[in-house]
């Protein structure tokens, strides 16, 4: 799944319901074992240890994958506040710079920005976000060579507080950025979310299995279930791909009203 995903972003939300789907799927296929047992044998045993072994280990996986997807989701809403701050510094404290230079990097700064909202947009594959990636890191370079030509070209009487106030400010936004596009490539390997996958097929296989066995089909408290594991392997996923599953308004929030500054 997850080589699937790297080619077709946009499937990202169908992968809650892909794992929804075949947690149903087995929790049928253990229902139906189980009363195939109860017909063909005299006594059918099933292992509670075994089975609260697996379900815990499940459940394991489970809080990991959340806390790893909680955990990716703040770094990215702190790296979008900083961004939009150093932004929010250079364009204010380009007024120590000379009014054609001025006028250059404040230009600069409101493409920058366009381009940052814009990386994840209509984007379809990993490549395709790969190249978004490597077009801003060629903006952010391009931006750096531009300030540093145009500090010492600052009025004299202005010139000192462009060099102590916009060099630092210029390498804190160039580290934001960087730090932000390193971000975007960064996702769990592949081999947590198939073991994932496959332990909530097998927890599903189990469950359908011991309601059959032991007589205990309580079908209200199985669609609670059901409901509760998709709405979970929902939040988990979109906190892993805000950009796909994330309103984009809520997500980018801090970003567009920097844009709506620099106007």
């Amino acid at each position: 799944m997850h080589y699937f995903i790297e080619s077709h972003l946009s499937a990202v939300r169908f992968a809650p319901y892909i794992f929804l789907v075949s947690i149903l799927i087995f929790l049928g296929i253990g229902w139906l074992i189980g009363k195939y047992r109860l017909r063909t044998s005299d006594k059918v045993i099933v292992r509670d240890s075994l089975a609260a072994a697996i379900f815990g280990l499940s459940a394991l996986v489970l809080g990991f994958t959340f806390s790893s997807a909680n955990d990716h989701f703040d770094e990215r809403i702190s790296i979008n506040r900083a961004q939009a701050d150093a932004i929010t510094q250079i364009y204010q404290s380009s007024k120590y710079l000379n009014t054609a230079d001025q006028n250059a990097v404040r230009n600069n700064l409101k493409e920058i920005l366009a381009d940052r909202l814009e990386i994840y947009q209509g984007v379809l594959s990993f490549t395709a976000l790969n190249e978004n990636l490597e077009r801003l890191g060629h903006k952010i370079n391009d931006f750096n060579e531009l300030m540093m030509l145009s500090i010492p070209r600052a009025p004299a009487g202005t010139k000192e507080l462009a060099d102590k106030i916009l060099r630092p400010q210029t390498d804190h936004l160039i580290e934001v950025f960087k730090n932000g596009m390193l971000n975007a490539r960064h996702h769990p390997p592949a081999i947590l979310e198939r073991f994932l996958f496959t332990l909530l097929s097998i927890g599903a296989l189990l469950s359908g299995y011991a309601m059959a066995v032991k007589n205990e089909e309580d079908w209200f408290l199985t669609a609670i279930y059901l409901g509760l594991m998709g709405f979970a392997l929902y939040v988990i996923f979109a906190l892993e791909f805000p950009n796909q599953l994330f309103p984009y308004d809520a997500f980018n929030a801090d970003l567009l009203r920097t844009q709506k500054l620099l106007q």
